[in-house]
């Protein structure tokens, strides 16, 4: 009896060796070269939270990012989706703070670019896909003195040309571009190899908590995302 449990323990051991031999050599490993990505394009209205009083600053306004990158690979469960938007505000300087401005009192244009580096997970359905994503971002801002805004009009600083540069400094200033990034999609799968839907999405201002104890900065955005 010991003898034969031993020669079934054997034929066992082999068939599944067998069987995981077979298993690997119908699933050959891929280069990297092998991985395709999609175009991904984001159209996703945001608003930008201000908490500070709405008497010297806007209320919290909207804004309108268009985003592009793209998502590697694009047919696993586990991806990157690197993107830039990019968008227009208006701020002003007011008690050592960078704030939204309405257009009547602003003293700069700001243009916005955020860069994003989040990690993806995707759930694949017969004729969608869910993803769930999250990562690092960098908010790069460059405030210009509005058109109308001379250099010598009044600020708080005590010209509106030391407000702006006041504000381009508090812009970098503790870490306030540093951003985490979280959000989801579904997508569904279109015509012509086009995946479409709904998108959501959350700019945290990661640098500003610290630094300042509010949200100031946090982007809440929901639109419609487009890959191919």
């Amino acid at each position: 009896m010991a003898v034969l449990k031993k020669i079934i323990t054997l034929i066992i051991a082999a068939l599944f060796l067998t069987c995981l031999y077979a298993q690997e050599e119908e699933t050959p490993k891929r280069s990297l070269l092998s991985y395709s990505a999609d175009f991904v394009l984001e159209f996703e209205p945001a608003v930008y939270i201000n908490p500070e009083s709405t008497l010297v600053s806007a209320p919290s306004p909207v804004v309108y990012p268009i985003s592009i990158g793209f998502l590697w690979p694009d047919d696993t469960i586990f991806a990157v989706q690197p993107t830039i938007s990019f968008f227009m505000m208006h701020h002003l300087f007011y008690n050592n703070m960078a704030l939204p401005a309405e257009i009547e009192n602003r003293t700069t244009t700001t243009l916005s670019f955020m860069v994003n580096i989040p990690l993806v997970f995707s759930i694949f359905l017969a004729k969608s896909r869910f993803q769930i994503y999250g990562g690092p971002g960098m908010l790069i801002r460059f405030g210009l003195l509005s058109p109308g805004v001379k250099d010598s009009d009044t600020g708080w600083t005590g010209s509106a040309g030391g407000d702006a540069d006041s504000i381009n400094q508090w812009f970098w200033n503790d870490m306030r571009w540093f951003y985490l990034n979280l959000g989801g999609s579904w997508l569904y799968n279109l015509p012509h190899a086009i995946k479409a839907g709904p998108v959501i999405n959350c700019c945290i201002p990661i640098g500003g908590l610290i630094s300042s104890q509010n949200v100031q900065g946090m982007m809440i955005s929901v639109g419609i995302k487009i890959c191919r």
